[in-house]
């Protein structure tokens, strides 16, 4: 039997700062947590074509105030930090599983249904670099896991 996998912040640097958020952002547990800024200083959670990161916020499964900027979180902007993320992986559109052939590459981000996963499909924006991971066991089984961090090159 399995453990359960821990997603979030695993180890290094902690550099951070209170960060107000976007009206109504959705914050998973088992998700990552990297945000964009949304032009007006507020955090977003970022997606497919955000093409650079303000930092990974920290809290628990929420929405948001519907207010802007009302919900206030730490933002983790520390490049030697390292975060646990779910892997898209699903041999159709992300088919890419994780491999260690992959640490040191810059991949993107994909978020949908509020769950904000590494694609280690796609390389367009680069936004964070693999530093380790686990394979998903199959296409379906939603268990696999990338380790990352802040591309510095792409930071907000």
């Amino acid at each position: 039997m399995g453990g359960i996998t821990k997603y979030g912040w695993i180890r290094g640097g902690k550099s951070s700062f209170p960060l107000p958020m976007g009206a109504s952002e959705v914050i998973k547990a088992k998700s990552g947590r990297f945000v964009t800024n949304d032009g007006s200083g507020r955090g977003e959670i970022a997606g497919d074509g955000d093409a650079s990161l303000m930092g990974f916020v920290e809290g628990g499964e929420q929405t948001c105030s519907s207010t802007e900027g009302a919900t206030v979180l730490n933002c983790i902007h520390d490049v030697t930090a390292v975060f646990r993320l779910p892997l898209a992986y699903d041999n159709s559109t992300y088919t890419q599983n994780y491999a260690d052939s992959l640490i040191g590459g810059k991949y993107d981000l994909v978020t949908a249904s509020n769950i904000q996963k590494v694609n280690l499909t796609t390389q367009t924006e680069g936004t964070v670099v693999v530093v380790g991971g686990k394979a998903a066991t199959s296409a379906t089984s939603n268990d696999g896991y990338v380790d990352v961090r802040l591309n510095p090159e792409t930071m907000q």
